[in-house]
């Protein structure tokens, strides 16, 4: 068989080593080739070949027998013009492509459609990787060089070595010949020699040139160094300068380390860090000031989108951000998911120093986690607080929480907001969202609102602590709800709060809250302080409670201090509470009112001025068939300041005698009818 037109035409070769000059073929070489290739058209010919201008043209003619032979040629698609063969019997079957056209070469013709760098080529004949190009050049070039044959895919035009085209290395009206290596297109021919050598003189200068530069250099810095007297070279030191400044130390790192931390450098103010340890970096930090699309001072409608876009670079490896003084305006809500396990936190300058805005009523400012997919988990954000800039409406939440856990919210205040935290509300299986705390946080509402600062929804564990700020309000606000008719909140504590005048302070009425406790701290007026009510209709079961150690102070006056615990069935169940040694002062009505009779232990209370509209100060209903009623070692009196009229009994029970519910050892004093009515 015949040399290949590309071994025929290869490159010229000096000592194993490709040079820019051309290799002569041998003519009978050439001979051989083109022997080869009429022989191939020959027999094509006499075998009846087929030619057609289309690839859709042959496929849409299948009758013909197996193995027949047939060209494409002139489809606006290079890659499908080529040599076909036939599969299958006359009127069914296939074609499929076997081999490029077997032309020897093709001429090409640069018409001047292109530029001088960027040249187009058109030929009547298709190419394809295993053919030969001549060309024409319509106009010298002035750098590297692409061609594009026949509209296809611009190349780089590269010299017979594989070096880009020198400027004028093409010359107008001159003829080129070339191949397709797969990648680029590769002169067989070569470049105007006078460009190569301008080329080459160029750099020949430059580098004279350097070499003197590099001389002076070297004179300058031997100058320069036999004065300088260093410490000899070790392995891991550093040189510092010493005290005086008149001498440079050699010193490890552990001592470079010790000079640091007694000194009074300290980490950009930014960083939150001061002097104690250059350790004290808790992940990766980056600076949202530092964003180049953050603008600050809550007057634009970017900043929302600068802080998603840096939330996704800091959990990718888990990292800080650290937030800037002033306001930060949100134009949408900021979306964090991070399912990675990836530690992130969302650190601002301080209540007051750093604070988000919204910019509608029913906005979304954080949305944590999402309903479907992975669950968010280790997020903490602290430091900052939340204030409208537009008033919200009940459908606005500051921190929409769904399918989390592990997220923590520390040194957090949100002010004059309806619904600070929605945790697991609208949600469509048990445990949306869990592990949640709340630690050394705050919250102001002035006005009156449909939903509660806190509301819950489905998941559990939740922990209210610290106290750091106060929670305040003006009564018309609830502090924390749980309203879902489907599904209950399982775990929830509350550590050492201080509460000043909110309507109710808890109210479960939805599917229930089990396992709660609420301790220490005080609350400071309401209209009932906690409600334990599941809605007509609802299958709710509060359960577990334990309220002790807290003071639950009223003002004697309606409104400011009405009821304490609150309980009522609705279809479902309300026991095992537990109202045990707190302090309950300045009631209206009734400390304690269980109005259907749940399994409630009222123990070491101390009652005082409660009931002094003419009520009763607890009034206890029948136990439910599995549950019990205990009031024992309480003091009910009037103290030294009584407001209203006196209480009328300070125990009322509701009901018959049941061996379910007992009382003994109360202190009760007082009372305009008794100490107590009826019988345990």
């Amino acid at each position: 068989m015949a040399l290949s037109i590309i071994q025929i035409f290869r490159d010229y070769v000096t000592n194993g080593i490709p040079s820019s000059g051309n290799h002569k073929p041998a003519k009978s070489e050439i001979r051989s080739w083109g022997a080869w290739v009429e022989s191939i058209i020959s027999s094509f010919l006499s075998n009846g070949g087929l030619v057609y201008t289309s690839r859709a043209a042959l496929f849409a003619d299948l009758a013909h027998a197996a193995n027949s032979s047939a060209w494409v040629i002139g489809d606006a698609t290079a890659a499908y013009n080529g040599v076909y063969m036939k599969a299958g019997a006359s009127g069914t079957g296939s074609w499929s492509r076997v081999a490029d056209l077997p032309y020897s070469f093709v001429q090409l013709v640069d018409a001047g459609a292109g530029t001088a760098n960027a040249i187009q080529l058109t030929s009547t004949i298709p190419t394809s990787q295993s053919v030969l190009r001549v060309a024409n050049v319509f106009e010298p070039n002035a750098g590297n060089v692409t061609i594009s044959e026949n509209g296809g895919t611009a190349r780089p035009l590269l010299t017979n070595s594989g070096n880009q085209i020198s400027a004028g290395g093409l010359l107008a009206n001159m003829m080129i010949v070339y191949v397709d290596d797969g990648v680029s297109f590769r002169l067989l021919s070569d470049q105007v020699s006078a460009a190569i050598v301008a080329a080459a003189e160029g750099f020949a200068n430059a580098a004279a040139s350097s070499a003197s530069d590099a001389a002076d250099s070297a004179a300058a810095a031997a100058a320069s160094a036999a004065g300088v007297d260093l410490p000899p070279i070790a392995p891991d030191r550093m040189l510092v300068d010493n005290a005086a400044g008149t001498v440079r130390e050699s010193k490890t790192f552990s001592e470079v380390n010790d000079l640091l931390e007694k000194s009074t450098w300290a980490f950009d103010n930014n960083t939150l860090y001061k002097s104690r340890s250059n350790k004290d970096r808790w992940l990766d930090s980056y600076r949202l000031a530092e964003e180049l699309q953050f603008t600050g001072g809550g007057a634009t409608a970017t900043d929302a989108a600068v802080l998603q876009g840096l939330f996704l670079r800091a959990r990718a490896t888990g990292g800080e951000i650290i937030l800037p003084r002033g306001d930060i305006k949100l134009e949408a809500p900021v979306i964090l998911y991070n399912f990675a396990n990836k530690k992130v936190r969302i650190r601002g300058q301080g209540d007051g120093a750093t604070r988000f805005l919204n910019s509608s009523a029913g906005q979304q400012w954080f949305q944590i986690g999402q309903a479907g997919g992975g669950r968010t988990s280790d997020i903490l954000l602290e430091g900052f607080s939340c204030a409208p800039s537009v008033s919200m409406s009940d459908a606005g939440s500051v921190f929409y929480m769904r399918n989390t856990t592990d997220v923590t919210f520390r040194d957090i205040v949100v002010s004059a907001v309806r619904n600070g935290w929605s945790m697991g509300v609208g949600a469509g299986a048990t445990n949306d969202v869990i592990y949640t705390s709340i630690e050394g946080c705050g919250g102001t509402s002035s006005g009156t609102s449909g939903v509660a600062i806190i509301r819950l929804g489905s998941g559990g564990i939740l922990q209210i602590g610290g106290n750091s700020h106060r929670w305040n309000a003006n009564g018309g606000h609830t502090f924390m709800e749980h309203d879902n008719t489907t599904y209950n909140w399982d775990g929830l504590y509350v550590y050492g709060q201080f509460f000043e005048h909110f309507g109710k302070y808890l109210y479960s009425h939805g599917k229930g809250i089990v396992n709660m406790e609420w301790t220490g701290g005080q609350m400071d007026r309401a209209t009932i302080f906690v409600q334990a009510q599941p809605d007509a209709g609802v299958s709710g079961d509060n359960v577990n409670w334990n309220i002790h150690d807290t003071q639950l102070l009223g003002f004697g006056t309606v409104g400011q201090g009405d009821y304490g615990l609150l309980t009522a069935h609705g279809t479902g169940n309300v026991n095992n509470l537990r109202f045990v040694d707190n302090i309950v002062k300045g009631l209206t009505n009734r400390a304690v009112f269980t109005t259907s009779g749940d399994g409630v232990k009222v123990h070491g209370n101390q009652f005082v001025n409660c009931g002094n509209s003419g009520t009763s100060v607890l009034q206890l209903d029948q136990p439910p068939a599995n549950g019990v009623v205990s009031v024992t070692g309480n003091d009910i009196y009037l103290g030294n300041n009584a407001a209203g009229s006196n209480y009328t009994y300070g125990i009322d029970w509701i009901g018959s005698t049941s061996a379910r519910r007992k009382s003994f050892g109360n202190n009760v004093v007082a009372g305009s009818s008794g100490a107590e009515n009826g019988t345990a």
